[in-house]
């Protein structure tokens, strides 16, 4: 015979309990026991985020309502090739990770939708680093490949250093990436270094 057991709720703090176990369980958390839970956090949120509706909105806005939809580097149209948004010197990873951070400083409790919240809201109040790019080029950056000038950033891509916590390494790593200008890369990615195309087809960096 199946033991029936009476699960307990508070409403208030959104927890679960029973007298059956020891244990409880509440939506919200306050810490970390291991960086290998707070990675598999983090990730978890990217995944929330990106997969929104909200987030899909805002991608679609940048690109269609306000135009960006030519790479920041060969100037090919997004009805050439396919044009992604890339977040940029703070990775979404990094921007996550920031409101991690200022959660935990704070002492209160969150879960994942609470942070993806403040990640979309921060997209929606444009205090979000980013910058079209040719797919294969987006991925030729993360694969560790390319460089990008910080003059081809959209957005107020410092307000995540100004005002959240974040690990000296992730920072020192963010304003390195503020220091590569236009005149240190090296351009052999633009449209009119492609085969076929003579130079006077090509457009300026």
């Amino acid at each position: 015979m199946d033991l029936e057991v009476e699960i307990k709720c508070d409403e208030t703090e959104l927890t679960l309990s029973s007298d059956n176990s020891p244990f409880s369980l509440s939506l919200r958390l306050d810490t970390f026991h291991s960086e290998k839970q707070l990675d598999h956090f983090i990730k978890n949120v990217e995944r929330l985020v990106r997969n929104s509706v909200e987030y899909k909105q805002w991608v679609a806005y940048i690109i269609e309502v306000l135009g960006y939809k030519t790479c920041a580097l060969t100037k090919e149209d997004i009805n050439e090739c396919d044009i992604e948004i890339h977040h940029h010197p703070v990775t979404l990873f990094t921007v996550c990770k920031a409101i991690i951070s200022d959660f935990l400083s704070s002492g209160d409790k969150f879960c994942s939708f609470d942070v993806a919240t403040k990640v979309i809201e921060l997209h929606f109040q444009n205090k979000i680093g980013y910058i079209p790019l040719l797919s294969d080029l987006h991925k030729k950056y993360h694969n560790g490949f390319l460089e990008l000038p910080i003059e081809l950033v959209h957005g107020d891509y410092m307000h995540i250093l100004k005002t959240f916590n974040m690990d000296d390494a992730d920072k020192d790593k963010i304003y390195q990436l503020c220091q590569v200008k236009k005149k240190d890369c090296v351009i052999n990615w633009q449209k009119g270094e492609y085969p076929g195309l003579s130079s006077d087809e090509s457009e300026s960096f």
